[in-house]
Order: C-alpha cells, then sequence, then structure tokens
C-alpha cells in the first residue's frame, strides 16, 4: 500500500513538474511613461494622458489587484529612454527621434500603438523678416536637437529646398529657447505650441505650422511595450493597448473634443492656446493608433534621420521593432476598422 502510495505521489509530481508554466495575468504594478510639461506634479498633452485622466486603461484591470503607475518626465525622451534602460518602466509614449536612439542603443523595446502626431510651430522676431521656411536662409534658429522638433525642422528646410548648412542652429531647451528670442539673440524658435502665447505678448509671430503642409508635417511617435513584459506578461499587454486605443476612440469624437483640452491643461498650457494649437486639425486622424503604411513611411523617415544626424551609428530594423498584434487586435475587437481605415504611405486613405 505504502509503495502504491508513493508511485502515486511521485507520478503526480512529475506530472506538475511536466506542465507548461502559465504567465502571470499581470504584475503588481504596471509602470508607463510619457513626456511631462507644467510646474509641481507634470502631466501629459498625448494619447496616454487621455487613458489616464479618463480611466481608460484602469478599467480594463478592474476587479484585479494590478495597479498602474503613471510618470511624466520633464526630461522628455532621454529621460523616459533613462528610465527603460534602468527597468523603471514598463510601457512608455514618447517622440521618434528619442526613442530610436534608445532602439539603436540596445532599448528592449517593441512599438505596440502610434501615439499620434504633435503639431509644430515656427516663430520668429517680430522685427526680423521671417514669413516662411524659405526666409530663414542665413538665420539663427533655435530648437531642441536629437528631438521630434529637430526632425521637423530639418524635414521644413529640405521642403522649402534649403539645408541645415543655410541656416545657424542654436541648441536650447524649452525655456532657454523662450529667453533667447525675448533677448533678440537669435532670429527664430522652433517648438511646440508653446510658442503661442509668445505671439500673444509681442515677442514673436508665428510663421510656420506643421499641420498646414498635410499630413506628413506634425511629428510623430510610438507607444512601446518592453520586450520582456510583452513576453512576460502577453494577457496585460492587450489590455494595455486596449485601453490605449479607447482612448484615441474618444479622443477622435469631436464632443470630446473641449474635454480633452481641459485634461491636456493640467500639463501647464491654457485650454486656449491649446485649442489655436489644434484648429483644423482632426483629432481621429492626428491620434489615430494604427501601425499601418503611414506609420512605417514616418518612422523611416524618422530613423533615416538620425542616421544623417548620426544620432545613431546603425541601422534599426523595423520591421522586427513593430508588432502590429496587439493594435490590429484591438482595434477589431472594438469595430474600429472603418474608424482608422488604412492609409497609404503619405496618409492618404488607401482605396
Amino acid at each position: 500500500m505504502r509503495h502504491l502510495i508513493s508511485s502515486f505521489l511521485l507520478a503526480a509530481a512529475l506530472a506538475l513538474s511536466s506542465a507548461p508554466l502559465r504567465a502571470e495575468d499581470a504584475p503588481a504594478t504596471i509602470r508607463l511613461g510619457d513626456v511631462g510639461f507644467g510646474f509641481g506634479t507634470p502631466f501629459g498633452v498625448g494619447l496616454q494622458a487621455i487613458a489616464d485622466a479618463k480611466g481608460f486603461i484602469a478599467d480594463e484591470f478592474k476587479g484585479s489587484p494590478t495597479k498602474l503607475e503613471f510618470t511624466y518626465f520633464t526630461g522628455t525622451g532621454p529621460a523616459i529612454n533613462e528610465a527603460l534602460s534602468n527597468g523603471q518602466l514598463d510601457f512608455a509614449s514618447y517622440g521618434a527621434v528619442p526613442n530610436i536612439i534608445g532602439k539603436a542603443n540596445g532599448l528592449d523595446t517593441v512599438i505596440v500603438a502610434s501615439y499620434g502626431g504633435t503639431t509644430i510651430f515656427g516663430a520668429a522676431r517680430p522685427d526680423v523678416e521671417i514669413r516662411s521656411i524659405a526666409d530663414l536662409k542665413g538665420k539663427k534658429v533655435a530648437i531642441q536637437k536629437a528631438t521630434i522638433i529637430h526632425w521637423g525642422l530639418i524635414s521644413a528646410l529640405k521642403g522649402a529646398g534649403l539645408s541645415e548648412k543655410d541656416i545657424t542652429i542654436v541648441d536650447l531647451k524649452n525655456a532657454d529657447q523662450l529667453a533667447a528670442i525675448a533677448a533678440k539673440s537669435v532670429d527664430a524658435v522652433f517648438g511646440a505650441d508653446f510658442l503661442l502665447p509668445l505671439e500673444d505678448k509681442g515677442l514673436a509671430r508665428i510663421f510656420y505650422k506643421s499641420s498646414d503642409t498635410g499630413a506628413t508635417g506634425d511629428g510623430f511617435g510610438a507607444f512601446l511595450v518592453t520586450d520582456k513584459f510583452r513576453k512576460s506578461y502577453p494577457e496585460a499587454t492587450q489590455k494595455i493597448v486596449n485601453g490605449f486605443v479607447k482612448a484615441a476612440q474618444w479622443l477622435g469624437d469631436e464632443k470630446n473634443r473641449e474635454e480633452a483640452f481641459q485634461i491636456w491643461s493640467r500639463a501647464g498650457t491654457p485650454v486656449d492656446v491649446i485649442r489655436k494649437s489644434n484648429a483644423g486639425s482632426s483629432l481621429r486622424d492626428k491620434y489615430n493608433p494604427r501601425l499601418d503604411a503611414f506609420f512605417v513611411a514616418r518612422y523611416k523617415s524618422g530613423i533615416a534621420f538620425n542616421l544623417e544626424q548620426k544620432l545613431i551609428r546603425r541601422d534599426v530594423d523595423l520591421d522586427a521593432w513593430v508588432d502590429r498584434s496587439y493594435v490590429d487586435k484591438a482595434v477589431a475587437s472594438q469595430k474600429l476598422e472603418a474608424y482608422w481605415p488604412d492609409r497609404g504611405t503619405t496618409g492618404s486613405v488607401k482605396n
């Protein structure tokens, strides 16, 4: 009898040891990072901020012990790359230029969705005759290098038949850019909507808005997950992307436009400035999360820019970096294929 029981216990142990291990549904805490702005507690101005404020991602984990931790980095892309490198984040939403740099330098990130577009503005001193990109020739222009704004300036110059050699670039952070143009030490500044109040104060004149040039003018970026997290927690990864896509759908509904501006104003930018920044733009198109041909074409231009500027030393395999399965599943399960139809490389909807 004792021999029979021992044999049974041994067989049970062997069965358990050979059974495939099931990944946990989710860790106790999931950590998400985004670019932050504002004073006091920073906040974001993109899709992740909407998902955070409206609870779209949190709703995916209702009834579970999993907690979400949102961090908004005032150090922008470089700070997010550092946090990823130190194992302090599981997901991150930020601009293409810094996240390409991170990937090229060995970060184990995987792109799971597009984070939308960034409207880029050019502001000139009112006493300098700059009415278009072509007028920048021979001028001193302030930007923060190695950012999507940097990409935007170089792309705009090329579109006007100019190159980086035709201007003098002054590498300054946002606050220093404002001080430089106020002190008349530069002729123009390229940046985001934080430049718009300069016009109201008479310190500058807005002469360029990227969205006026068409779909390819705005900046771009991605929502990424670490490969380690994706492999360890595939179900949790899908839930996160589901919530991200729900946030994009909510944002794309025109009736939510003003509420979205109120949410983004938590980052310190007045609502009227945010409204002006997004005037004439479809938020549904701008914050399309699909990883379609348009997204791929944009990211290829970002990789080429980083190589050209010597911000990275080796190429990035975009096909290996992108995993469309999560966003495609989220879009299909929410029946949003017609809401965001596939776009071609120029941004126009495929027939």
